[in-house]
């Protein structure tokens, strides 16, 4: 084929007769040019396409050979041999093509010669372009003096009657022709000859489609229609005479258009006189063919109308003038377009404008067209001007070179001549292109209208500059005016490097230059020991593609960043080195171990798993493997992570369809990624799938024992049966698998946490799901175990899920325009058996499904379900959830048996443990739970066989022991016996504790804490509203707390502790985990005013006597960690974290439990990156807030708030909550108010309008002068108690503490306040009878607490005499009290202040006589007076302990 492309033109050409038919078919059109070139690049595609066949059929040859003849010379010396021929080939083909396209072609052998032109000398079709000329010699209208001067007219009429001209008037104005006119050029090949040296002929043809507005000097000036103004008759202009013969001369616009000369800028044209002008526009093989008829030929110019006549006017022209009275007509000359003119020598005649002037009524007219002929120069070139521009960015540099050796940045030149062009870039400017633009848009000559590429930067590469560095180039001239333009870009270089090892030609680009651009795509060969290739884009590696072509070669390809670039490659190694299973060297993985005995592939890292997958699914990308086996059986050895030290991106290449068993032995896969999925059949696994005829359970698909922790998301805009270990399944068993797989993307359908899609008989047993499931706005079917239940009735059987459990979190984030419908359940998303078997029990979802919008399509068990109803049964799910169990066929839906709501502390309790078990306790059952066996307590039941039998006591309630433990109170009456509670927990605890009174530390430290992480205390710790006081902790393992685990049955209430130093990692004021209950219990004191401290006996502020709680990483001023509840608790602890990025909370550090009715008051305190919140510090998944305030003194750190520091997006309700408005909080942490609408009664109404109701909640006390003026906690031990001292007539009645005593404490005589007393005696002339300072005071003489106003009576009525007064002192002054007719001094006060009597100095021997009475008979009844009121400072003013402050001697 190539040779027939290619024989001489005296042979038959394929080239030659491609031209040739365009050549007649497209007469000097560029067309011409399109029809060949393509006819040649079709020809060449067809050769190309018949070697590649051909180079095929050797390569499978060769592999042939390799199989069945691997030692056989003779085939593999025939192979060589055509592989020889093969090159052979390609070299002829590729030589062929090149003279193809440099030799001659024959264009035309016409009667005027043979025509060859090169491809490159073909005429362009922006070359054919209609182009605006300007006449030169425009008139606008004609007079007599000018028509006296047209020798056709001086020809008519003898000299001696050319003044009649003038006389009769002649004149023409320009009608429709404007000084610039349309036409179209028309480019026609020629012989080179001395005259044409250009070898083309240039035509002007006026054009059919004038541009038309009457106010443009530019446009038609008439307002007739364009081809209106075609018509002949515009060509003579009648001179219409009275008396007198008409006179038909020819118009100016018949003159301006065939007489002037125009101007296309360059070069002149005017109308053709004659035929022979334009001769070599009809020379052609197409006028022939169209039987010789102008009309058809130029029908592409002409204006063809139904019942038109077009005629080619020529410039000369007769005048039949008549002396006579007969009309003078002009003669125009024209040649009739559809007249035949064989030969292609057209012939003109002669028409009066009598003759051709239609009938315009009967819709018929003539029309005219004009051809301008080329005058040119003196050297008979045709000129187009030219110029040079540079584009983009770099420094670049273009010029032309003239004849002389000169540069010019524009010209003018001979069209088909030689320009050429000089440039050069610097730096690293890359030269893209030399284009060629057009400008041939009249009306916009800066307009580019055609852009063609000359040089492409791969040529311009090829090229050699001279010592200066600027290249050569030159290229013909164009017949219409037009830019060189230079192109360039800032360049960025590639370099390459090898990851492991490196070797020569490891990386080729393949391309000429060294500088690519931005955005231009890169290829490049590498070697066949390079495994991979890529490059990092930021911190991100992209790993490059490799293809290989039909010769063998591999390649791959980029596109180039705006910068300079490494490409880095990973080669094969002969000796590898494993980390994690990745060698370091290649990136390869390393072979799993088989197994002989067990027939099994032994997994110990991350780089085996990933040779595992490569096993299944036969890549041998990073290994040896050749051939897949779905069929393969794995089993982990250890537990195992997925990273790739070598690539922290590196993700996981799933397994595709697997039919074999996987045993994970009870270990973990961590580290588990894809991120960048965009497929079907998404998850750890693809698709697990048995042999339909496979009746066997254990021979069928197998997953089982292993727990799954990582990330899917997927980047499809819609993706379907994505699981978290498993896409889709068919008949094949999942046991004992938990899936912590977080999955997130755009629209996704059928999602599963273990499984997205079952297509049929699937069992799954003893599993769980624990991730995250985060959607777009529109998905379907989204289940915690499984999205999509279906079958295909491929297989026999049904599908069972059974013993699983879902603690993950079903969820969405809306869309714009997004907004489907998708079922979603805990365990399923939708079932879709019909009246199918269907087995559903014994499964329990613990986690969440939202249903904020659509709630009849969210299920907490499944969100559609219709299968028989027969096997769904013993079903549970928490409470919270606000949807029903099923939601799907009615009667499943309507069956609230099927799946029952309980709450958080039934699935604490063990209840729904026993009952999934179905009450079954020996040692067969699945469930478990850890409740009251010493180990950590579990919120729910766990598929652990190490945690507790769940067993229940006849009175309803469970435990891990089978029978009921014997309890064992311990009163604790001293700080001893407190220090060994630790002890005592160790060996039970289960033990129960009370404190018989307050409880005086000395000082001392306590080194160990009650209970353990592994030993929870599960007893109860009542303090009986007593309190621990004036000691430290500091715990040996490093956390500090009273308490360090409360276990879920435990429960610590009524106690309060403060004045302590507790220090640890962690540290609280009460423990360090709390799963139990702590209840009305205080952490830390509200004192303020100056005392004498009991150890020390130094003066100190009361400030010093609260709890200061100081931790490193923690520190809460109740518990560091709560997963069970506190209510109705104070802190006024001063918590510290000191680590920088440490934690503080009020209540709790971390709260994942319920905090109810709850305050605090204490400073918070943590480093520039900490977190500390007025209530806890860290919101945790499902922990909630609910009534509580917050009037921190101060919370410091990087991040605080007024109730929490930071929350969950898990985290349960905040409801209920106030906050001190100085402090940082939003609507989110609760209600701002300001001081003084909390310190008010007001605020305590609000709070005790909350706990209305409920009987577990303390109400709210309040009183201006305790607690700093905020609302207390009332505190249940709390009662009304009425204290009695018959013998000295005193009575104080209020609610205060069961244990409360009375007791007086005579004021010494070197007293201050004795002295004032004193004083005021005697300046009322009387003298002190009796002095004393009451308190209420437990049985150790510690204060004892009361609340609100007590009622005191004094009976004086025993005294003898009269004139007693009764003093009392409070707030630095004495205040004289009012004694009743009945003697009885009676006052509600509201705390107690030293007293005196006073008694008439007469009257003092009676006095003193009575007292000698009482001594003798042992009644003292009327020694002593007592009084309480109220006063401000000294008091406790928080919770339910408060006492007296001791007054400080002066």
């Amino acid at each position: 084929m190539i040779n027939a492309l290619n024989k001489p033109s005296d042979e038959k050409n394929y080239a030659d007769a491609a031209a040739q038919f365009a050549y007649r078919a497209y007469g000097f059109s560029g067309d011409q040019y399109n029809y060949i070139v393509s006819s040649i690049d079709k020809q060449f595609m067809e050769i190309i396409k018949m070697e590649m066949m051909y180079q095929e059929f050797i390569a499978q040859r060769g592999d042939y050979f390799e199989e069945k003849y691997p030692d056989d010379e003779s085939k593999w010396e025939s192979y060589a041999a055509w592989t020889n021929d093969l090159n052979k080939l390609n070299e002829d083909v590729a030589k062929a093509m090149d003279t193809m396209l440099d030799r001659e072609i024959l264009v035309s052998d016409s009667t005027v010669g043979s025509i060859r032109m090169k491809l490159d000398e073909f005429v362009k079709p922006e070359d054919m372009v209609s182009v605006r000329m300007k006449n030169e010699n425009y008139h606008e209208k004609l007079t007599g003096e000018f028509y006296e001067n047209e020798q056709p007219i001086i020809d008519a009429f003898n000299e001696g009657y050319l003044y009649l001209i003038e006389e009769y008037g002649w004149k023409s104005n320009a009608d429709v022709i404007t000084p610039l006119v349309n036409f179209h050029r028309i480019a026609v090949p020629t012989p080179k000859t001395e005259e044409n040296p250009s070898g083309i002929d240039i035509y002007y043809i006026f054009d059919t489609s004038q541009p038309h507005d009457a106010e443009e000097d530019w446009a038609w000036n008439s307002d007739d229609s364009v081809p209106e103004n075609l018509r002949f008759y515009q060509f003579e202009e009648k001179i219409d005479l009275t008396l007198a013969r008409d006179q038909h001369i020819p118009s100016c616009d018949f003159i301006n258009l065939t007489k002037e000369n125009y101007s296309d800028g360059q070069n002149q044209f005017s109308c053709a006189k004659n035929t022979a002008e334009f001769q070599s526009l009809f020379a052609t093989g197409l006028f022939s063919a169209l039987s010789s008829i102008p009309g058809d030929y130029l029908s592409e110019y002409l204006l063809t109308k139904k019942d038109t006549k077009t005629y080619i006017a020529l410039s000369d022209y007769d005048f039949d003038y008549h002396d006579a009275w007969a009309t003078s007509y002009t003669i125009f000359h024209v040649v009739d377009t559809t007249g035949q003119y064989p030969g292609s020598s057209l012939e003109s005649s002669t028409l009066s404008a009598e003759k051709i002037q239609p009938d315009k009524s009967a819709g018929a007219y003539s029309a005219y067209t004009v051809i301008l002929k080329n005058r040119p120069q003196e050297d008979g070139y045709y000129k187009t001007k030219v110029d040079v521009a540079t584009n983009g960015v770099g420094d670049t540099e273009l010029e032309m070179v003239q004849e002389d050796g000169t540069t010019c940045q524009e010209n003018i030149v001979p069209s088909g001549k030689e320009v050429t062009l000089r440039f050069k870039a610097e730096g690293t400017t890359v030269l893209e292109s030399i284009t060629l633009q057009r400008h041939n848009n009249t009306e916009n000559p800066s307009e580019v209208t055609l852009e063609e590429t000359l040089l492409t930067k791969d040529q311009i590469a090829t090229l050699s500059p001279d010592e200066e560095g600027y290249y050569t180039y030159t290229y013909s001239a164009p017949y219409s005016n037009a830019t060189f333009v230079l192109n360039g870009a800032v360049g960025h270089k590639v370099y390459v490097k090898g990851t492991n090892q490196s070797f020569e030609d490891a990386i080729q680009l393949d391309s000429y230059v060294d500088y690519f651009e931005e955005g231009e795509n890169v290829e490049f060969y590498v070697s066949d020991n390079v495994k991979s290739v890529g490059y990092y884009e930021g911190n991100t590696y992209k790993e490059l593609a490799l293809t290989e072509n039909y010769e063998g070669d591999r390649k791959g390809s980029f596109v180039m960043p705006a910068k300079d670039i490494t490409l880095y490659y990973n080669a094969v190694c002969k000796e590898h080195s494993y980390d994690n299973g990745f060698c370091t060297k290649c990136g390869g993985y390393q072979p799993a171990d088989y197994n002989e005995s067990t027939g099994s592939y032994e997994i110990g890292n991350g780089g085996q798993m990933f040779w595992f997958a490569a096993l299944v699914n036969g890549d041998g990308e990073h290994t040896q493997i050749q051939e897949a086996k779905p069929d393969a059986h794995g089993v982990l050895v250890s537990d195992i992570s997925l990273k790739n030290p070598a690539d922290e991106n590196y993700e996981w290449k799933p397994i595709g369809e697997f039919k074999g068993m996987f045993d994970g032995q009870n270990h973990t896969i961590s580290d588990f990624s894809m991120t960048k999925v965009n497929d079907q059949s998404i998850g750890f696994f693809q698709n697990l799938m048995s042999d339909p005829n496979e009746t066997d359970e254990a021979k069928k698909a197998t997953l089982k024992n292993f727990t799954l922790n990582g990330t899917i998301v997927t980047t499809a805009e819609a993706a379907s049966a994505v699981g978290g270990v498993v896409g889709t399944t068919s008949d094949s068993v999942i046991r004992r698998v938990n899936s912590n797989v977080n999955i997130g993307g755009g629209v996704i359908y059928d999602i599963g946490g273990i499984v997205g899609e079952i297509n049929a008989a699937t069992s799954i047993e003893e599993s769980t799901y624990s991730g995250k499931i985060v959607l777009d706005y529109s998905f379907y079917g989204v289940g915690g175990i499984v999205g999509f239940v279906t079958d295909d009735d491929t297989y026999a059987g049904g599908t069972k899920i059974k013993d699983c459990a879902n603690y993950g979190l079903i969820t969405y984030y809306k869309v714009e325009n997004h907004g489907g419908r998708g079922y979603s359940g805990g365990i399923t998303g939708q079932v879709a058996l019909g009246e199918e078997d269907f087995i559903l029990s014994d499964c329990y979802n613990y986690g969440s499904v939202l249903a904020e919008e659509w709630k009849e399509i969210y299920g907490a068990i499944s969100g559609y379900c219709a299968a028989k109803k027969d096997g769904i049964k013993n079903n549970y799910y928490l409470d919270t959830l606000p949807v029903k169990g099923f939601l799907g066929e009615a009667e499943i839906a309507n069956d609230e048996e099927l799946a029952k709501a309980k709450t958080a502390e039934q699935f604490k309790s063990g209840e729904e443990a026993y009952l999934l078990n179905n009450e079954v306790t020996d040692g067969s059952q699945v469930w478990y739970q850890n409740i009251d066996n010493g180990e950590t307590p579990d919120a729910y039941p766990v598929l652990d066989d190490t945690h507790g039998t769940v067993y229940r006591w006849e009175d309803g309630t469970y435990s891990n022991y089978e029978k009921e433990p014997v309890e064992e109170t311990y009163e604790i009456r001293t700080f001893e016996e407190f220090k060994k509670i630790p002890e005592i927990v160790k060996k039970n605890n289960r033990a129960n504790f009370k404190l018989m009174n307050t409880i005086f530390g000395n000082g001392k430290t306590m080194t160990e804490s009650i209970g353990s992480a592994d030993n929870p205390y599960n007893g109860t710790f009542d303090g009986q509203g007593y309190y621990v006081y004036r000691f430290d902790i500091k715990s040996s393992d490093g956390n500090a707390a009273l308490f360090d685990t409360i276990g879920a049955r435990g429960s610590v209430k009524n106690f309060a502790a403060f004045y302590q130093n507790i220090e640890g990692e962690k540290a609280a004021g009460l423990a360090i985990v709390n799963y139990g209950l702590i209840d009305e219990c205080i952490s830390g004191s509200n004192l303020s005013g100056p005392f004498t401290d009991q150890l020390t006996h130094e003066p100190k502020n009361l400030t010093e006597t609260t709890t200061f709680v100081k931790g490193t990483s923690m520190a809460g001023g109740v518990v560091v960690e709560n997963k069970g509840v506190i209510r109705n608790t104070a802190n006024y602890a001063k918590a510290t974290a000191s680590a920088s990025d440490g934690i503080a909370g009020g209540i709790a550090v971390v709260n994942s439990g319920t905090i109810e009715n709850c305050m605090s008051i204490g400073a918070l305190s943590t480093k520039e990156n900490g977190i500390a919140g007025g209530i806890v510090g860290k919101l945790d998944k499902n922990g909630s807030i609910q009534i509580a305030y917050s009037a921190q003194t101060a919370i410091e750190g990087g991040t605080t708030g007024a109730v929490f520091g930071t929350k969950e997006e898990t985290a349960g309700a905040v409801n209920n909550t106030y906050y001190l408005d100085t402090l940082s909080g939003n609507e989110e942490q609760g209600t701002a108010k300001t001081a003084t609408e909390m310190k008010s009664n007001a605020f305590k109404e609000e709070l005790n309008t909350l706990v209305a109701g409920n009987e577990e909640l303390c109400s709210w006390t309040w009183n201006s002068t305790k607690n700093q003026g905020y609302p207390r906690i009332l505190s249940s031990l709390i009662t009304e108690v009425e204290l009695v001292n018959a013998s000295r007539g005193l009575t104080v009645k209020g609610m205060m503490h069961k244990d409360t005593k009375l007791q007086l404490n005579e004021l010494d005589k070197k007293n201050d306040i004795y002295q004032a007393f004193k004083k005021y005696a005697e300046k009322a002339d009387k003298q002190v009878l009796y002095s004393a300072e009451p308190t209420l005071v437990y049985g150790d003489e510690q204060p004892a607490p009361y609340e609100g106003n007590l009622n005191v009576k004094l009976d004086l009525s025993k005294y003898r005499g009269k004139g007693y007064k009764v003093l009392v002192y409070r707030n630095n002054q004495i205040e004289e009290l009012e004694i009743d007719k009945q003697m009885i001094a009676s006052k509600d006060v509201e705390e107690m202040v030293p007293f005196a009597v006073l008694a008439e100095k007469s009257e003092l021997s009676k006095a003193v006589d009575h007292i000698k009475d009482t001594v003798k008979t042992g009644d003292n009844s009327s020694v002593i007076l007592l009084l309480c009121i109220v006063v401000v400072a000294g008091s406790v003013a928080g919770g339910v302990i408060y006492w007296r402050k001791k007054k400080a001697k002066k």
